[in-house]
């Protein structure tokens, strides 16, 4: 039976393991795509469907390179720097003192050259991913979904109405992990004095501090808002009379794709934002139906949506493994 030291000791050793294997220019995609329902969309066809399948590879495509830039110019000293602590981490659970110590004056090393080239440096990211979870359906089909839900949890099926809303996403999720220079590197130093002095489960902590200090930062963007502001520029970009028709079919999409985000929950229905953004879209519709000029709305309307789609995937932060090794000293 473990002890709860040994308990910490093998969660720090997996934990910085883990880490250290993520640490790489690469950036890891996860894509998910899912059917609701086939439930035919009142908007529905080939054009409305090109748009929608364009509007996904273009926000992907634009977020996945957006991550890949961010590790691009990763300072390799400190990644190595990194790897060089996970070594150590691991010598230390081995008894292995003398390598340890090695590893850690390296890290050390490593550190103190990034800093001396850039005695400014704060969070340098280390880390970052996108997973992109498609949801091909209707807002009637979700609100449908989740009255079935609603239905389960009053007789207290918790489990069935589970596994029929947690298929409700329709997002692009990044993520970021970002090494703290301002401190860790101090920590560092510590854990390997204590070691010197014989002090291994002082040392092993100041590690394990040391991890839960790295910040990892998150961000959702609903792919139904970024399918509205595709099919609006889509729409604004069709000749007045020759695409009309088909203006007005991306402008009821856009509409429907509008309320689809606030089906999922990616939209508050009464907030100011939402509010204006829809009856923008129903004005131009009005207008464009009389085949009056609209640049101004269409422009005005853009600018709303990327509002909202701002406001929607305002980015949450939290410190790297401390809720993992709380969940873990919990079992």
């Amino acid at each position: 039976m473990k002890t709860t030291n040994q308990v910490k000791y093998t969660f720090l050793l997996s934990a910085l393991l883990a880490s250290t294997l993520a640490v790489s220019p690469a950036v890891l995609a996860e894509t998910q795509t899912g059917k609701l329902q086939d439930l035919p969309s009142k908007t529905g066809s080939k054009v409305i469907g090109e748009a929608q399948t364009q509007a996904n590879k273009d926000a992907i495509k634009a977020h996945k390179k957006s991550q890949h830039d961010l590790l691009h110019d990763i300072d390799k000293g400190i990644s190595e720097g990194f790897k060089h602590v996970a070594k150590a981490t691991q010598f230390i659970a081995e008894d292995k003192d003398k390598q340890a110590l090695k590893e850690l004056e390296a890290a050390t090393g490593k550190f103190d050259i990034a800093l001396a080239a850039n005695p400014d440096l704060g969070l340098v990211p280390i880390d970052a991913g996108v997973k992109v979870t498609e949801l091909i359906t209707t807002p009637a089909a979700v609100k449908a979904q989740i009255e079935v839900a609603q239905k389960f949890l009053k007789d207290s099926k918790v489990q069935a109405a589970r596994a029929i809303l947690q298929p409700l996403r329709d997002d692009i999720e990044t993520r970021e992990v970002s090494l703290p220079m301002t401190t860790y590197p101090a920590a560092i130093k510590l854990a390997t004095r204590m070691l010197v002095e014989g002090q291994k489960k002082a040392a092993l902590s100041t590690l394990a501090t040391a991890l839960t200090t790295l910040v990892e930062k998150r961000a959702i963007i609903p792919l139904s808002l970024i399918r509205v502001q595709s099919m609006v520029k889509a729409a604004s970009e069709l000749d007045k009379e020759k695409g009309k028709d088909r203006a007005l079919l991306l402008l009821d999409a856009a509409e429907e794709q509008l309320q689809l985000a606030v089906a999922l929950g990616y939209a508050d229905k009464h907030s100011v934002l939402y509010k204006d953004l829809s009856e923008q879209i129903k004005a131009l519709k009005k207008e464009a139906r009389g085949g009056n000029v609209v640049e101004r709305l269409y422009s005005k309307l853009n600018d709303s949506i990327k509002q909202l789609v701002e406001k929607s995937s305002e980015q949450s932060e939290q410190k790297g493994t401390q809720k993992a090794e709380n969940d873990t000293e919990k079992k």
